[in-house]
């Protein structure tokens, strides 16, 4: 049975609710996929200087993804959470093997922005922040 456990290891630790990613941009590079945009720092365990902390979340060696407007999201699936990795995913059972293709290299991730919620499967991530708020491709 499919199971949403939250991501601690973030620069933030663990992201709370709905207003807590803001997204301003994704961005497909090769086999990673770039979200940038901004948490709100009143919605996240570890204290914030800031009330608005610019971010940028890399998934490495992507084999799909999906993006769902938020509110079309919740009355297709149930969302779990703001960040984190579905631990027995029915999904990435799904997908196709191919001779190049180890199932068990890769994770489902869920990131849910204010707008948008994000499937991901992917090997891994990166999460970086930009403390002076200068961010880009």
């Amino acid at each position: 049975m499919e199971r949403f456990i939250d991501i601690a290891e973030t620069p933030f630790g663990k992201l709370y609710g709905r207003d807590c990613i803001f997204l301003d941009s994704a961005a497909l590079k090769k086999n990673d996929l770039i979200l940038e945009g901004e948490i709100n720092g009143t919605l996240f365990k570890k204290t914030a200087q800031e009330k608005w902390m610019p971010f940028q979340l890399t998934f490495k060696n992507v084999i799909a993804h999906f993006a769902c407007e938020l509110d079309t999201y919740e009355n297709i699936s149930r969302i779990g959470g703001c960040f984190g990795i579905i631990e027995e995913s029915e999904q990435l059972k799904k997908l196709p093997v191919r001779s190049d293709f180890d199932k068990s290299e890769y994770k489902h991730y869920r990131v849910c922005t204010y707008d948008f919620v994000f499937d991901i499967f992917a090997k891994s991530f990166e999460f970086g922040t930009y403390p002076n708020g200068v961010h880009g491709f």
